[in-house]
């Protein structure tokens, strides 16, 4: 399967190339993807990063658990895309078949074929040996992938696995005024009565509630600066998330161009 993504792919790669000058490829948004959809899937650097960020957080668990109370109970809260499963194959599939989320994304999900983000199931099993109450929070939608979502964890190992750990995103209502904002469902998980003591994640948003605006999103990482590699693990994820709105990019290739100009005057 990796060997058909790669061909493909890289055909998608070489597309973007002049005939004459195949050293230097049109800077292009599918370009850009390409190069960061193959560096998730294939790169061992990629496998590093993540499992270097699921051993720090291993090393907090235990810490934790020397210094924990007998009378809390405490929670870890991991995220799902890009976090516990990768979905690389998705975002090569929309390249190479020129489609774009969500085009396809309930279809993926229910297939239940994800694999485990490396690093993910050793963590998550650690945590789940040690004692601490596992909660699984996605903003895949509750009504469309939940069984695929749930099939998918089960199927890869991850542990604790059931109604009440997986928090999917639900319908706007009064009560869920803003669904995608992670916040109402970590509070939740607080007055069942734990105590949140790590979350892991690939966006901003699986930590605190985040904002649109960038200058925004660097104060919040200033105001929260202790956290990151003690309560909060940061996984790597170029692909996709709230960081390119946050900047302007609007998936054409004149914007990124603009982007890249401003970069390179120094």
């Amino acid at each position: 399967m990796k060997n058909k993504f790669f061909l493909i792919l890289t055909l998608v790669l070489l597309s973007g190339c002049t005939n004459n000058n195949l050293s230097k490829p049109d800077i292009s948004q599918d370009y850009s993807m390409s190069m960061a959809i193959l560096y998730n899937y294939y790169s061992a650097e990629y496998s590093a990063l993540t499992i270097q960020a699921y051993n720090l957080a291993v090393s907090k668990l235990d810490y934790i658990s020397d210094t924990a109370s007998s009378v809390k109970q405490y929670a870890v809260v991991v995220d799902i895309d890009e976090t516990v499963l990768d979905n690389s194959p998705y975002q090569a599939r929309a390249i190479v078949e020129n489609f774009s989320y969500p085009d396809g994304w309930n279809e993926w999900c229910n297939k239940s074929e994800a694999r485990a983000i490396p690093g993910a199931l050793m963590f998550l099993n650690y945590a789940d040996s040690l004692g601490f109450k596992i909660f699984y929070i996605s903003n895949r939608k509750q009504e469309f992938v939940y069984k695929g979502t749930f099939k998918n964890l089960e199927t890869e190992g991850f542990p604790q696995v059931d109604d009440k750990s997986i928090m999917l995103r639900l319908p706007q209502s009064e009560q869920n005024p803003y669904p995608s904002d992670k916040e109402i469902r970590r509070e939740k998980i607080r007055e069942m009565g734990y105590e949140i003591v790590l979350l892991a994640g690939d966006n901003l948003g699986d930590f605190y509630t985040d904002d649109k605006s960038g200058m925004e999103r660097k104060a919040l990482i200033e105001a929260n600066s202790k956290e990151f590699g003690n309560k909060y693990i940061v996984l790597p994820n170029a692909m996709y998330g709230n960081w390119p709105s946050s900047i302007g990019l609007d998936g054409t290739t004149v914007k990124t161009m603009e982007l890249l100009k401003e970069m390179s005057k120094y």
